[in-house]
């Protein structure tokens, strides 16, 4: 509930605090509203509150003030009505008077007249809204797909994703009618096309062009709306965590690092009602809040508070610096400090494992990709390879134990950020401050601090089966099929990930986990985590399946594997080790990491490409028997 404020300044300083000041049409609305309440004097609230936009212009607030009138149609009860849509509570807010200093209730007349002149420009409002949305998808499907080279996507070393389109800026003045600006500055060059949707419906559109600046279809509501940058990615039941980030290019910065599901909040005073809404479509979801920085951290803390979410927050070397200015969100430190670093970051702040588990991964795993002799596998039974599973579906067994929420705001002792002991391939991290801010570098050795009653992951235990339980006809076919001396094994409990590919059959899947080394998987016993997988199994089509299967318990689960992306990063890991090792320092990690991105995205298309000819081949030998 809100306080009860001293004087109506106050009601309204408090009001527009929680609205989001970026949206061009709300910005000047709310000069109009506090000049027709206060004044020449509304200036220093209106200022103020325009300062935490990120497209400020002191010499733009200035010009837009002394154009506005106090006749303009917005009034304060227009500015009290947009704080309500926010969550400003508008009756326990009302200004303490003395009753002595209580105005003279007017008649009844004028409070109906004000009520409909009030009514009938909200409806103008609306309808402009609705005309606005209906422009925005006519230009989105005009927008072609962003091309190869953008300037602004090659700066934040983010790649495009099929949810951003872009236009020549010329083609945006003449399908508006008007050149889009931020700061008194119109936008040039290729400019980015943002669609912004509010619950599911496009609403309009952000603009950004080659230099970073940032606009949006003027007259269309942005308030509450957000971009999500791969929609597909996330339905019920689905189990990635859910990151809100305040830009286009830290939502594709973290999702790139992650690959879970990423959102754009599109401005810092956007993020509590866009937390709010994926809060209240998936409230036992894990929902991580990033925090700039810079103005907006306040917004993105209480943006946490409020939806019971972590507050993730960056981490920066005093010195860092990027083109001379200070760095603030996870975009800049992708810049600095690569994806990679990013990712492990943000895992760690979700999920915790001891930090002897890294080291024993690493080692085994490198030690098995390297000789390939599976030394780590003692005759039947497996050597657990301690690493732990990042993949997002395999999370959720224990995502309720690990989370790390920000609910509870009167208790100060409270961190809005957990900062476990390093998993599998994670950065090191430190205890948080008291003020909650990063300070430390990454990789700082000492141990981090830990709640008391902060979860573990399950120590591996014993086998969940003896091999004397296996069918002597499944051990056959594991030895017709991966050959007569091989090793065998059964999972352990809490076992995993085992790697490698699998011959299925009706009850068990038999997995090469390494040269000679076979693993038997009960299929009582585990679960597939995707449609294709499941459907695989089905129809017998897994034979040759690459996959990684993962324990929690005795319960396991079957994920998708990589082998070649796998091996890919172990090289890009090794090189970075090997650079670091002559001298070159970790200067050379983000243009690797830039490289390995590049190199990945050619790999995959080349993937595409082969499949396309395949189905090709495939339809015309079809075409050709059906005319013989």
């Amino acid at each position: 509930m809100n306080a009860r404020y001293l004087s109506e300044e106050e009601r309204a300083r408090a009001a527009l605090a929680t609205i989001p000041a970026e949206d061009y049409t709300t910005w000047v609305d709310m000069a109009f509203a506090l000049k027709q309440g206060f004044g020449a004097a509304g200036f220093d609230i209106w200022d103020e509150w325009s300062r935490t936009a990120h497209n400020y212009s002191e010499r733009a607030a200035r010009v837009t003030w002394r154009s506005a009138g106090e006749s303009g149609g917005k009034t304060l009860a227009s500015l009290f009505w947009l704080a309500q849509q926010h969550g400003f509570d508008v009756r326990a807010s009302r200004a303490a008077m003395e009753p002595t200093d209580r105005p003279r209730v007017p008649s009844a007349r004028p409070s109906v007249d004000q009520a409909q002149q009030e009514g009938i420009v909200e409806a103008r409002v609306r309808s402009r809204q609705a005309a606005v949305a209906r422009e925005a998808l006519a230009i989105w499907k005009w927008a072609r797909p962003v091309g190869p080279g953008h300037p602004y996507l090659e700066r934040k070393q983010v790649r495009a994703v099929p949810t951003l389109r872009e236009l020549e800026a010329e083609e945006l003045h003449a399908l508006l009618g008007y050149a889009p600006r931020s700061a008194e500055e119109p936008l040039t060059g290729r400019v980015l096309v943002v669609p912004v949707r509010i619950g599911e419906t496009l609403s309009t559109l952000e603009l950004i062009d080659a230099e970073g600046r940032k606009s949006a279809l003027a007259g269309g509501a942005k308030s509450g709306g957000y971009w999500v940058v791969e929609p597909g990615q996330f339905r019920e039941g689905a189990v990635t965590p859910i990151l809100i980030a305040e830009g286009v290019a830290t939502a594709l910065a973290v999702w790139q690092a992650t690959g879970w599901f990423s959102v754009a909040a599109l401005s810092s005073g956007n993020l509590r009602p866009v937390a709010a809404m994926w809060r209240g479509r998936y409230p036992e979801g894990e929902i991580a809040v990033l925090a700039d920085l810079g103005a907006g951290y306040e917004h993105a803390k209480q943006a946490a508070l409020g939806t019971s979410s972590l507050l993730a927050e960056p981490h920066f070397a005093p010195e860092a610096r990027i083109v001379g200015e200070m760095p603030t969100d996870f975009d800049d430190m992708t810049v600095l400090s690569g994806s990679r670093a990013v990712g492990e970051l943000l895992r760690q702040s979700l999920y915790e494992a001891p930090g002897r588990a890294v080291v024993d991964a690493e080692v085994t795993g490198q030690a098995m990709a390297e000789d390939g002799s599976g030394d780590a596998l003692k005759e039947g039974e497996m050597g657990n390879v301690k690493e732990k599973l990042v993949g997002d579906a395999e999370a959720s067994g224990r995502r309720r134990t690990s989370r790390r929420r920000a609910a509870n705001q009167d208790a100060p002792g409270l961190a809005l950020q957990e900062n476990p002991a390093p998993a599998a391939g994670q950065a090191q991290s430190q205890p948080p401050e008291q003020d909650r801010r990063v300070t430390k570098a990454p990789n700082v050795e000492s141990p981090p601090a830990r709640a008391p009653d902060a979860p573990v992951r399950r120590q591996v235990g014993e086998p969940l089966y003896g091999l004397d339980e296996v069918p002597g006809e499944i051990k056959a076919l594991a030895q017709h099929r991966f050959g007569a001396q091989i090793r065998m094994a059964t999972p352990r409990e809490n076992g995993g990930p085992y790697r490698g590919e699998v011959f299925n059959t009706e009850h068990y899947l038999i997995q090469e986990v390494s040269t000679r080394s076979v693993v038997f998987h009960a299929k009582a016993s585990v679960e597939f985590v995707s449609d294709r997988l499941r459907w695989m199994d089905e129809n017998q089509r897994l034979n040759g399946a690459e996959v990684q299967v993962g324990y929690d318990g005795n319960h396991g689960k079957v994920y998708p594997w990589d082998r070649a992306r796998d091996l890919f990063e172990r090289t890009v890991a090794s090189l970075k080790k090997s650079a670091r090792e002559v001298g070159f320092g970790n200067d050379l990690d983000a243009t690797l990491d830039q490289l390995q991105g590049v190199s990945w995205t050619r790999v995959r298309e080349a993937r595409a490409a082969a499949l396309a000819q395949s189905k090709e081949r495939a339809g015309r030998e079809q075409g050709e028997g059906q005319q013989r």
